[in-house]
């Protein structure tokens, strides 16, 4: 495998905010081709994998291009449109899919028609383990290679080691097994390796994830804002425990190690965590990197690194709407739409919902359009070069999520007073009253799940949280049926079909 760069690579003369929105220009280590260059025999900016991953510079360029394996590695975004939004999100029904007005994935996806030639799942596939490939290298690599600073190679080996966990549990929740690869392989031996079973794979990623919070910092300067932090690393813990010890895997002794985790987290906060007084601060690119734990970052200006999911989710605006943007949507009303069942699921007066979801909007043509779509990550006044250049970055983990998780752990263990506190919290940011300490786990577990569902809507959180609960095919059959689909599900819709692809060169069993 040879690694072209291009010439002038943004690398050598970094010149922005962070180093976190730095990040993202990673890939330019890792595949980056110059056709022009690429006619010569010996081109100078041509690196072999021998002479690379050889001084501090170039691990530290190797790392960028495994958080850069995130961004956009392929044509529909990156792990926020992939993941979250189209596998995720869409996958729920707080979307309802209306057309499908030609071959449309999420249509698919909304409707459980997807199969394994369904070309998102493809995505998914080849974007996550190209993460794992990236940190593969690197760390089979870094060893050998000098470091002024020992605990900068031992930083580094943690964020690697944190990311290709991290790209497992994504691949885990989506596909179910997957095969199991940590270290550098050919294609001939990788199409060798079966998929490894969940109880394994948890051990891998949890255990990695543990490895890596000695090497991670507390927090970062402003030149490094946007890397892993202990923080991160706990909050990812409490997560992938919390799933574990539900639906499929039902791990009873995850519980207590989510709970140490997510609190570990919540300890930190004032000074390693901040918990913004503001819903509406938390959805704005100036805030980048403030507020939420793990994030996707993104750049505008015409980088090809800004986020595709703006353009996703809301429509054109008409030139008198504050959220007009000459550069256009993908979105179109007449084929996908937030559903009338999360709209009804805010309470009165939930500061969040207007901050979320526009129901009906001004088109470019002047005619009113009773469309409902989400506005979270849409900023207003945004000038974009194109649009998929928005600037705002995706939070993966957000802090009402580990202090929601942290709740429902407290309640599960038979101490819901002790949890009502933490769900107030988000309730009164949302200018809702406080519910009584003295409710009962079960009126406890039915204000957190709704709670969950509208503080992170749009997010993709929504429909791994019916998964782990195991109420998911309840909730979609409910809802399909509400709307006359012709479609029920099973728990063996909780997974996506591998794709065709790789069992045709791997021969994997397909997912029931």
């Amino acid at each position: 495998m040879k690694i072209t760069y291009k010439k002038n690579t943004p690398f050598l003369q970094l010149n922005i905010r962070t180093l976190g929105k730095a990040l993202i220009f990673g890939a330019l280590t890792l595949g980056t081709v110059s056709c022009e260059d690429d006619l010569r025999l010996e081109p100078e900016n041509n690196i072999t994998q021998n002479s690379f991953y050889t001084t501090e510079l170039q691990i530290q360029q190797a790392l960028s291009g495994v958080y850069s394996a995130m961004i956009n590695a392929s044509s529909r975004g990156g792990y926020d449109v992939n993941f979250y939004l189209l596998a995720s999100e869409v996958r729920s029904n707080n979307f309802n899919a209306i057309s499908q007005n030609g071959n449309r994935d999420y249509y698919a996806i909304n409707r459980f028609q997807d199969t394994s030639s369904t070309a998102e799942m493809e995505i998914l596939w080849e974007d996550a383990y190209q993460q794992i490939s990236y940190a593969n290298m690197l760390l089979s690599r870094i060893d050998a290679v000098p470091f002024a600073d020992p605990a900068t190679k031992e930083q580094y080996r943690s964020e690697a080691r944190f990311l290709r966990a991290y790209a497992y549990f994504e691949l885990m929740r989506s596909f179910g097994k997957v095969p199991l690869i940590d270290h550098p392989v050919s294609p001939e031996e990788a199409a060798t390796i079966q998929r490894t079973d969940l109880a394994t794979l948890y051990n891998f990623i949890t255990s990695e994830i543990e490895s890596s919070i000695g090497g991670l910092k507390n927090v970062y300067d402003a030149a490094n804002k946007g890397r892993i932090t202990k923080s991160a690393a706990h909050a990812m813990l409490g997560r992938i425990y919390l799933t574990g010890s539900g639906y499929p895997l039902n791990n009873g002794a995850y519980v207590a190690k989510a709970k140490d985790h997510l609190f570990a987290v919540i300890q930190g906060e004032g000074q390693f965590v901040t918990f913004s007084p503001n819903y509406a601060d938390l959805f704005k690119s100036v805030n980048d990197n403030k507020y939420h734990i793990f994030e996707i970052q993104h750049i505008s200006g015409g980088l090809s690194q800004g986020s595709y999911l703006p353009s996703y989710v809301s429509p054109n605006f008409g030139v008198a709407d504050p959220f007009y943007n000459p550069q256009g949507s993908l979105f179109s009303s007449a084929e996908l739409g937030v559903s009338q069942s999360l709209i009804d699921t805010y309470e009165p007066g939930d500061l969040r919902l207007p901050l979320t979801i526009k129901t009906s909007f001004i088109a470019q043509n002047g005619q009113p359009d009773q469309a409902k779509f989400f506005v979270k990550f849409r900023e207003k006044g945004i000038v974009l070069t194109n649009r998929y250049d928005w600037p705002i970055n995706f939070p993966i983990i957000r802090y009402a999520d580990v202090l929601l998780m942290y709740a429902e752990v407290l309640n599960s263990q038979g101490n819901t007073a002790a949890a009502v506190p933490y769900l107030n919290k988000i309730r009164q940011r949302a200018g809702l009253t406080a519910v009584s300490t003295s409710m009962s786990a079960n009126d406890f577990t039915t204000a957190l799940r709704k709670e969950r569902r509208v503080e992170f809507a749009g997010e993709g959180v929504y429909w791994h949280d019916l998964v782990r609960w195991n109420t998911g095919v309840a909730v979609i059959n409910q809802a399909a049926a509400q709307l006359n689909y012709n479609f029920t599900i099973t728990t063996n819709d909780y997974l996506y079909q591998i794709p065709l692809s790789q069992i045709q060169v791997a021969g994997y069993e397909q997912n029931p």
